[in-house]
């Protein structure tokens, strides 16, 4: 079964917690309550409304579509749907897209 990935390869920031609203961040810490020391953690994006940190993804491996290989990291939504994160040369950004098999 083949993959069907969906990006526009636009590279997004990734932001610490102090980067959103005082709203966004109480929001964020109750989501992310698991993580210790978040106000300097970098590694937060927005992706479709989302807040997602790079944490979240699993390394892609070689059991992976073939499709995926060109990615770094993984986080499924369901068995069949997830979110794909790729790192750019800068450091502080990511290509993102969704995969739907």
């Amino acid at each position: 079964m083949t993959a069907t990935i969906k990006t526009n390869n636009q590279p997004r920031e990734l932001m610490s917690l102090l980067d959103f609203s005082l709203e966004r961040q109480q929001k964020i810490r109750s989501d992310f309550d698991w993580m210790e020391d978040i106000e300097t953690t970098q590694g937060f994006f927005t992706y479709r409304g989302m807040v997602y940190h790079l944490e979240e993804f699993l390394r892609v491996t070689s059991g992976w579509d073939e499709v995926a290989q060109h990615w770094d990291g993984v986080a499924a939504d369901s068995y069949f749907t997830g979110t794909l994160v790729r790192l750019c040369d800068d450091p502080d950004f990511v290509i993102v897209g969704r995969y739907a098999t």
